[in-house]
C-alpha cells in the first residue's frame, strides 16, 4: 500500500514538473515562431501521460505548420492537430488549460480554413470555469491566459475585470 502511494506521488510530481517545462517550451515557441520546430521535437519525445500534455502535443502540430513552407504540409499538420484536439477535449472537456490552447490556436488560424468553430464555446467555458474554480497552474501562466484574452478582444472589459477579480479572490482562499 505504501509503495502504491509513493509511486502515485512520484508520478504526480514528475507530471507536474514536465507540465511546467512544457508550458515554458510552448511559451518560447509563441514568442518566437522559429522555436516551433524545437517545441514540436520536444513534444514528440515526451510521454503523453495526461490530457493536458496531450493537448500541448497536438498544439505543437499546429505551431509547426506556421513555419513549414509547403501548403499541403501546413494543412496536414493543422488537420492532425484538429483531430487530436477533438479527441482530447472529448476526454477532458472541463479542462480550462486545454480549452485555452484550442481557443488560442483557432483564434490564430486563417478564417478560410473553416476550423475555428469552437471559439465561442471555449471562451464561454473558460469564463464559467475561472469564476468557480482555482486554476491549477502557476500565476505567470494564469497571467498569460488573461493577457491573451485582453489582446484578442474575445472578452469585454467588464468580463475581464470580473474574471481577474474572481481569480485574485481565489488566490486568497
Amino acid at each position: 500500500m505504501l509503495m502504491a502511494i509513493l509511486f502515485s506521488l512520484s508520478f504526480f510530481i514528475a507530471t507536474s514538473q514536465s507540465l511546467e517545462k512544457v508550458r515554458k517550451e510552448f511559451h518560447k515557441a509563441v514568442l518566437d515562431p522559429v522555436q516551433s520546430r524545437a517545441f514540436y521535437k520536444y513534444m514528440q519525445h515526451l510521454e503523453n501521460s495526461n490530457t493536458t500534455i496531450q493537448a500541448y502535443s497536438a498544439v505543437s502540430e499546429a505551431m509547426l505548420a506556421q513555419v513549414l513552407w509547403n501548403p499541403f504540409s501546413k494543412l496536414s499538420r493543422v488537420i492532425k492537430y484538429d483531430n487530436l484536439m477533438d479527441k482530447i477535449i472529448e476526454n477532458d472537456s472541463e479542462n480550462i488549460e486545454i480549452r485555452f490552447l484550442r481557443l488560442a490556436i483557432e483564434y490564430n488560424l486563417p478564417a478560410f480554413l473553416g476550423m475555428s468553430d469552437h471559439i465561442e464555446e471555449d471562451i464561454e467555458i473558460i469564463k464559467a470555469k475561472i469564476k468557480i474554480t482555482q486554476l491549477n497552474i502557476d500565476s505567470y501562466y494564469k497571467e498569460y491566459i488573461f493577457h491573451f484574452l485582453r489582446q484578442s478582444n474575445l472578452c469585454s472589459i467588464e468580463e475581464l475585470a470580473m474574471l481577474e477579480d474572481s481569480f485574485k479572490s481565489k488566490l486568497s482562499d
